[in-house]
C-alpha cells in the first residue's frame, strides 16, 4: 500500500439522497487532481447504480480476497449485511473522494494515506425530503433500511468534536458547493460549530423513519 502514502482520502459521510455522488462528480470535473473512489460490493446491482462505480463480488470472491490480503478495506452495511470495500486500483487521484459509511471511518483512518479528511454532508431538510422522495417514491424495505442508516449516520456526525468538517448541500448550486469542497480539502480548517441543518436533518430522518 505504499502508493497510498502520497494520496489524500476525502470521506463524505451523510444520509442517502443527500447528494454525495453528484457533489463528488462535480468536484472531479472542476479539479483534475480530485477523483472518485470506486469499489466493490456483495449486493446485487441496482438499476440506478452509476456505471463503473462498483464491481460486484460474491461472498466467496470476497472471502478469497480477504484470505489473500488483497483489500485496502471493507465494511458491512449494518442494516443489510452487504459488504462494500476497496482495492488499490480504486484510488486514482491525488485527492480521492469516497462516499463512506460512518461505521467505516475509523478503519479508513488506519490506512496509510498521507492525509485523511472526513466531511459530513447535510442539507435543508425540505430539500432532502424531496431528493429522498425522488429516489424512493414509495414505502419499501429498502427505503426503511436507508432511513435507519441515515439516522445512524447523522448521530455519528453530530457526535464528532475533533478534526471534522461540514458541507451544506443546496439545491441547484452544485458547482458552488463543489468549489467549497475543493477549498476545504486544500485548506482544511476544522470547526467546532455544528450547522443547524445537521440537527434539523437528524430530527427529520427520525420522524420519517417512525412513519415506515
Amino acid at each position: 500500500m505504499e502508493q497510498l502514502t502520497q494520496k489524500t482520502l476525502v470521506m463524505l459521510v451523510g444520509p442517502t439522497a443527500i447528494g454525495k455522488s453528484t457533489l463528488m462528480n462535480a468536484t472531479a470535473r472542476l479539479d483534475s487532481e480530485f477523483a472518485r473512489v470506486t469499489g466493490f460490493t456483495t449486493r446485487e446491482p441496482r438499476q440506478n447504480d452509476e456505471p463503473g462505480q462498483y464491481r460486484y463480488y460474491t461472498q466467496a470472491e470476497l472471502q478469497e480476497k480477504i484470505d489473500t490480503d488483497s483489500l485496502v478495506q471493507y465494511a458491512v452495511f449494518p442494516t443489510t449485511g452487504q459488504a462494500y470495500g476497496t482495492e488499490l486500483i480504486d484510488y486514482p487521484g491525488v485527492f480521492n473522494l469516497k462516499d463512506t459509511l460512518s461505521n467505516a471511518v475509523e478503519d479508513f483512518k488506519k490506512v496509510p494515506f498521507a492525509q485523511v479528511i472526513t466531511i459530513s454532508v447535510v442539507a435543508n431538510p425540505d430539500d432532502w425530503k424531496q431528493w429522498l422522495q425522488i429516489r424512493y417514491p414509495t414505502a419499501s424495505n429498502e427505503r426503511k433500511q436507508r432511513l435507519e442508516q441515515a439516522v445512524i449516520s447523522l448521530e455519528w456526525s453530530l457526535s464528532q468534536i475533533k478534526d471534522h468538517y461540514w458541507i451544506i448541500n443546496r439545491a441547484g448550486d452544485t458547482t458552488s458547493i463543489a468549489s467549497e469542497l475543493i477549498e476545504l480539502v486544500r485548506n482544511p480548517i476544522p470547526t467546532s460549530i455544528t450547522p443547524k441543518e445537521a440537527d434539523e436533518l437528524y430530527q427529520t430522518a427520525k420522524t420519517l423513519l417512525s412513519y415506515e
